[in-house]
């Protein structure tokens, strides 16, 4: 496979949902609206008292500034430093944008810089920066005075749970990539998914979950606020349509490290990883209406069990184009698996078909997204059979990770509604995490 181009750090993005939910932190709100007020009086920059909505949207916002700026003080970026869009000019907003951050938030970043609360650097064309923030040192004391922590952060309200992306196919652009988010209406449909994951969410936002310092680096556990993430095509006639995709994301366990999730504790128990096997294929089997052969479905000859990571990145690669491939993409970082350098694409996929030759129409026609979908809806299902049980879940895509004890019981509810969605069995492994 093709070596990997390395890209300069970028910064992470302005949260404009993060808000405070501690005391020590909403204290630290309160004092920065009203030393906001008070530079506002002392340099006449503004002349009229802000009321109903605007007033309303500029609390919000100096509470977003803050806990963003403060977030950043106990888990800094790599670069130091925050995104934003300032949206100059912008008239209106979509259902994921905050109107809190509209037009007057790039004044606002202005006052606050002046203040010494944060410092503001404009766009670079460089690297195609935005502009960003990051907090002064000053700020930073301040956050340590109050004896902030990660526990005081929360969400502000009307976030939207149901995203639509935006995706271009590679027989439209030289390479496919997503183009943004789609403002679409919505349906029954989208207000009943809305309903699941907000039901989802506020079941994980009252479990005892915590994680274990294992001296790597803080980890904010009560990040579990969920996201599910559709993907529509630029060249869809029926737009929108939320059949593709549909993973949540969001959860803090989702990005840490597989060895670093030993850290997690449901209900002080450690956790156990319930992981569907060869998930892909067995949904790729289930729409061709046969079944798959016995024993592992990434084993196929020439290949050891060694190569099995990068055979797998491999076959989802296959599955998801919707275009004929003639080489393999650059990974997207050195960790990434790869299969040795003679076995390009053509040889893999006569290799993977010679074993499962019934999977032959299922690349090269962008059946990837369609697959994600079925797996999100098990998992998704799966998730509020388990909170109807009163177990505690935390899904990771094609898995789920759950407490020791209920283990038995959870990997018996994966396999059974696996079945009853996809007709095809599907195998759950339990991998205990290393303590």
């Amino acid at each position: 496979m093709k070596s990997a181009c390395v890209q300069p750090a970028r910064h992470r993005w302005f949260d404009q949902w993060r808000g405070a939910s501690g005391y020590a932190l909403r204290q630290l709100v309160e004092e920065t609206v009203a030393a906001v007020a008070q530079y506002e009086a002392d340099t006449a920059s503004r002349k009229r008292a802000r009321r109903g909505v605007d007033h309303h949207n500029h609390l919000t916002a100096v509470e977003g500034v803050v806990a963003n700026l403060a977030r950043t003080v106990l888990m800094p970026p790599e670069t130091g430093r925050l995104a934003v869009l300032l949206r100059h000019g912008a008239k209106g907003c979509r259902r994921y944008d905050n109107p809190a951050f509209g037009k007057p938030f790039s004044g606002l970043l202005s006052r606050l810089d002046a203040m010494d609360v944060l410092s503001i650097r404009g766009p670079s064309s460089t690297w195609g920066e935005a502009s960003s923030i990051s907090p002064t040192a000053t700020f930073a004391s301040r956050v340590r005075s109050f004896g902030i922590k990660l526990s005081d952060f929360g969400r502000l309200p009307g976030e939207e749970t149901i995203l639509l992306k935006q995706k271009t196919r590679k027989g439209l652009a030289q390479a496919g990539s997503m183009t943004g988010l789609v403002d679409y209406a919505d349906t029954a449909s989208t207000v009943e998914m809305r309903k699941t994951i907000e039901g989802l969410n506020a079941h994980l936002e009252g479990a005892d979950v915590t994680f274990e310092d294992d001296g790597r680096g803080p980890v904010d556990h009560r990040q579990r606020r969920l996201l599910r993430h559709f993907v529509q095509f630029s060249d869809d006639a029926d737009a929108p349509r939320f059949d593709r995709g549909g993973r949540l994301f969001g959860g803090f366990w989702q990005n840490l490290k597989r060895d670093r999730r030993a850290g997690i504790r449901i209900e002080e128990e450690a956790i156990v990883d319930l992981d569907f096997a060869s998930m892909f294929p067995r949904l790729a089997y289930a729409t061709t209406g046969k079944e798959p052969p016995e024993g592992e479905l990434y084993a196929i000859e020439g290949l050891g069990p060694e190569h099995r990571p990068a055979l797998k990145l491999a076959v989802n690669t296959l599955l998801f184009d919707d275009f004929r491939r003639s080489s393999w993409p650059a990974p997207a970082s050195e960790e990434d698996p790869r299969l040795p350098a003679e076995w390009t694409v053509a040889r893999t996929k006569a290799a993977f078909l010679a074993r499962h030759p019934a999977l032959r129409g299922c690349f090269g026609v962008g059946l990837g997204y369609s697959l994600m979908h079925r797996e999100s809806v098990i998992l998704i299902h799966i998730l509020e059979e388990m909170r109807s049980r009163g177990v505690v879940g935390l899904g990771l895509h094609d898995g789920i990770l759950v407490p020791r004890s209920r283990a038995n019981e959870a990997k018996a509810m994966m396999e059974m509604i696996g079945r009853e969605i996809s007709s095809q069995a599907l195998p759950v492994t339990m991998k205990a995490s290393p303590r």
